[in-house]
Order: C-alpha cells, then structure tokens, then sequence
C-alpha cells in the first residue's frame, strides 16, 4: 500500500522498541498497569526514495490491532491505536501513522485501516552524501520519555511519596487483558520525542536495525551486532526492558551454508531439518540474496539498499524450484521449504 502511495519509495519494518530504545533510557516498551496499555507503537517503517540523483528518507509509524470479536471492537482498538503512534514525535510534529485493526472471522479477514497526516521526512540530499551518512556509527542517547498532556502516572494516581517510580510503572500486570477488558486510554501515556538535530541519527538508528534484522534472518548474528548500539546489545545497565536482538531458539538443528537453487539464486543462511511422523524431513532455509549479505555483512549499507530492489525484481520473475516453497521479501531474504525422505538432501 505504502509502494502504491509513494511510488519510487521502498520501506523496511523495523521493531519500535529496538530502535526508541537506542535513545530513550526509560520506558521503551514497558506496560502501564492502570490501562494495561502499551506505551510505544509496534513497528517504525523507515522508507528511502529509489529514483532520481537525490534520495529522501521518511518514517512511518505503524500499530497493529486484531480481533475474534465483532467488527466493533476493531473500530474501539483503532481508537487506543491513536494513542500509540501519537507516542512518537521528531522534533515535536507527529509523523505520518498507519493503524490496522484486523477482524477474523472463520470466512474472512477484514483490514480497518486509518492513516492521518503527519510530517514523515527525515532527511533529503545527494545519493554520496547518504552513503556517508549512512557509513556512521550512531551512539546510544539518553533521552528521557515525557509524560504525554492529560496522560495520568502512578504518582498522579496517589503513589506514595518516595516510591521508585519507575519500578511501579514498569511493573506488569499479573495477567494480560484480554480483548474485553481493554479501555481506551485517555492518552500515551507516554511521548518519545527525536530531537530536531538528531534526525540523521534517528535514520542512521532505523537503517542500522534494518540491517541487523536481515542478518538475523540469516541467523549472522556476528554481522548484526555490530549494527547495533550497546544499549541494543544489552551491554549498557538494564533498564527493565526485553533482552533485544533476541535469537529464535532452535527448534531443529541447524546448518549455516550457501543454497544453490536451479533458477540460479544463490542464498547464504541457514539451513533447518527436523524429521516428522511419516518418515519425511521438513526443510527450512532461510537467508539472503548472496550479493545482498555481502554488502550488509562489511558493513556497505547504502549500497545494499539501493540493491535490493533490483534483486528482488530480478528473482521474483525467476521460476520456483521444483518440489519446494519460495518466499522472497524486498529486502533480499529468502525463504525455501521443502519435504524431503530422510536419505534425499540434495539441494
């Protein structure tokens, strides 16, 4: 939708929390329990303009809802979904937000969608000079979340005097709200505001996760910590926040290995097997574009950026592998799964 509205643009999901948290030293991801309300939105979406001499950088703020209940829920989680992405501000304007309530039914998927306006352009200039840009190593701020106007905290709601504030704000519930027992908060509460002379870090901060989440993806989690903040890495003091960067846990064994495929793509990633009842093997690959992950694992973001359009139109057009399921995603990963017998492992 987003290629749709903005044509020439191409954009990368980064997780909010990953990145507010390189610059905020409190609250990042944290739950209020007196509205069981989250205090950021889920994703940032950091676009970059494809076409022309000169290239643009924007951010999109993006909360997902869904719901089993009746369509009117959805419209109410759209409402607490304002609060969210109002949480976000770069040099106190609002940026541009999507939110999407989905409503499940047994016989369809029904998408409520509101996109206000807002101010989403970070940063405009020459394709060398965001090379240059993007070739920095942004440092972990240590910026403070303000309460949002009319949003209630713990001590406003009678916290004894002398209470540490943040260890009862942060404190989580004893059990999630479910669907029905969530309210519309009055607000935030909380705002996370990007300073005006820190756009380009706030750009090097979403490019540099964008980065490191390919790699993951891969499962090069060597490559992808050096894309992230020590804050991101968990080397700076705990804050009471999710470890970040977090590896999935291996749910077979695992392979890192280079996958030749018959349409000629050639992936670096890892391999998953994992035997089933029937005496079959499911094979999982995941990984990236051969050329791509070059690029990200020395540290050429700029390059694989402007690349990894091309790629994937490239590949895209390129015929399935015979007896398997190719995924491929705009930012050069790739997944392939197949059944196999137990005796036949040839690529």
């Amino acid at each position: 939708m987003l290629r749709r509205q903005y044509p020439g643009w191409e954009f990368h999901v980064v997780d909010a929390e990953v990145a507010l948290s390189a610059g905020f030293i409190a609250g990042v991801g944290d739950v209020d329990p007196a509205t069981g309300t989250k205090k950021r939105p889920d994703y940032l979406l950091i676009g970059r303009r494809r076409t022309g001499r000169d290239t643009g950088f924007k951010v999109i703020v993006l909360e997902c809802k869904g719901t089993h209940q009746n369509p009117k829920f959805a419209i109410e989680q759209l409402a607490r979904a304002t609060a969210q992405v109002e949480s976000l501000t770069v040099a106190g304007r609002t940026p541009l937000s999507l939110m999407v309530a989905s409503h499940l039914t047994a016989a369809q998927i029904t998408s409520y969608l509101l996109d206000p306006d807002g101010d989403g352009d970070l940063w405009t200039g020459p394709v060398r000079d965001m090379d240059d840009l993007l070739r920095g190593d942004p440092q972990d701020e240590n910026w403070t979340p303000d309460p949002m106007p009319g949003a209630a905290t713990t001590r406003d709601e009678g916290e004894p005097s002398g209470t540490d504030r943040d260890a009862a704000v942060v404190s989580p519930p004893a059990t999630e709200p479910t669907e029905t027992q969530e309210q519309p908060p009055p607000a935030g509460p909380y705002r996370f505001n990007i300073p005006e002379d820190r756009r380009t870090w706030f750009v090097q901060i979403l490019t540099r996760a964008a980065a490191a989440t390919t790699l993951l993806f891969a499962r090069n989690s060597a490559a992808a910590r050096d894309y992230a903040t020590p804050r991101q890495r968990r080397e700076a003091p705990a804050t009471n926040q999710l470890e970040l960067f977090d590896l999935d846990r291996e749910w077979a064994t695992s392979t890192a290995t280079t996958l030749s495929l018959p349409n000629g793509l050639r992936l670096e990633g890892t391999r998953y097997r994992t035997p089933l009842p029937d005496g079959t093997v499911l094979e999982v690959f995941r990984g990236v574009e051969r050329r791509l992950y070059s690029l990200l694992a020395n540290g050429q973001i700029g390059p694989y950026m402007r690349a990894a359009p091309g790629t994937y139109r490239k590949w895209s057009r390129a015929p399935t592998p015979s007896g398997a399921v190719l995924s491929l995603g705009r930012d050069g990963t790739a997944l392939v799964i197949r059944l196999t017998t137990g005796r036949d492992h040839r690529d």
